[in-house]
């Protein structure tokens, strides 16, 4: 073999190695399983976030570590039983009959400058909302959006806060589509007894509209 054989082989070498490495690689989805009281329910995860296993309410990750901020994003859950009206007023939400509306008549939601905003949330089977908040006093660099949310689930309602979903300085990277996508993911497991004895709570709209 000459040179030039040498040559043509390496060069090769280094373009198949290129290619390969501009490929996406596979992000790799794991489904953790959590019971929270009655709520029972799974998570599809592709960012490597940890749960108070097996029935604590708490899910982490670091959602975006490369981020030139990087934070902890948690997730604490809680299982209402039976989910009411004011359920979901903790998380500024009503439920209507034309649907979720935002309600910022709880505490202080409707402070000025708190900048209340609704989310939709759709899942497998269900529907859901939810409200970010952003912080109005402290430090201006460590200012944060919350995330509230609620999701019924026949007579339950799985609902949750995240302290940080992005910091007011720095929108670009803010977590919160991700953590859209994730809470979109949940799927209820229904024990045989739920699912004889329970009523959709979407059958149960707020009348104060």
């Amino acid at each position: 073999m000459d040179i030039r054989q040498i040559l043509v082989g390496a060069f090769l070498g280094g373009v198949v190695a290129l290619a390969w490495a501009k490929q996406p690689h596979a992000v790799k989805t794991v489904v953790h399983q959590m019971n929270i009281g009655p709520c029972h329910f799974s998570l599809s995860d592709p960012y490597k976030g940890e749960t108070s296993w097996p029935t604590g309410g708490l899910y982490s990750a670091v959602i975006k570590p490369k981020a030139r901020h990087p934070y902890l994003t948690e997730i604490q859950f809680s299982c209402e039983n039976p989910a009411t009206p004011e359920t979901y007023l903790t998380s500024s939400i009503k439920l209507t009959e034309r649907g979720w509306k935002l309600d910022t008549s709880h505490g202080d939601s409707g402070a000025p400058g708190v900048n209340t905003t609704l989310y939709l949330l759709h899942g497998r089977g269900w529907e859901g909302a939810g409200t970010t908040q952003d912080q109005t006093n402290g430090d201006e660099r460590r200012r944060s959006r919350a995330f509230t949310f609620c999701i019924p689930h026949r007579q339950l309602a799985l609902c949750g806060s995240i302290p940080t979903v992005a910091y007011l300085m720095w929108p670009k990277e803010s977590v919160l589509p991700q953590v859209i996508k994730l809470l979109e993911s949940i799927e209820f497991i229904d024990t045989p007894e739920q699912a004889a004895s329970s009523v959709p709570a979407t059958s149960q709209p707020d009348e104060r509209r």
